[in-house]
């Protein structure tokens, strides 16, 4: 496993989320006990554009970059998505969203991306 592969799994990561979000809001909502409302999928479909434009710059930048550089973008990309953990977990554990499987599945996935962006960033 390279860290151009590393770097196009969690882009494919990001296609998939964008993908459930911008199709699968009803879904995603009653998954929380939510509510939908047109506002709700009006900021689901925003939301699934942002993950759709990070997908596509995942895959793409180790087209765009040397492996020294995609290396160097990797430290901050880590950094954002131990972020992204902390505020996941945040959301859990403070009840905003219910904990279940889903949720423990994602934050796992995203230490593991985390352990392997930093393993072959090495």
């Amino acid at each position: 496993m390279t860290l151009t592969l590393v770097y196009r799994l969690n882009g494919l990561v990001g296609l998939l989320w964008a993908a459930s979000m911008w199709f699968g809001t009803n879904m995603m909502a009653a998954s929380y006990g939510w509510e939908v409302t047109q506002p709700m999928v009006t900021m689901s479909q925003f939301l699934a554009m942002s993950f759709l434009f990070i997908g596509v710059i995942f895959i793409m930048l180790p087209n765009w970059t040397s492996e020294e550089q995609l290396k160097k973008a990797t430290v901050t990309l880590i950094l954002l998505q131990i972020i992204a953990v902390i505020l996941q977990v945040f959301h859990v554990t403070s009840g905003a969203i219910p904990s279940g499987g889903m949720q423990y599945f994602g934050i796992a996935l995203s230490l593991l991306f985390i352990i392997l962006f930093y393993w072959k960033s090495r």
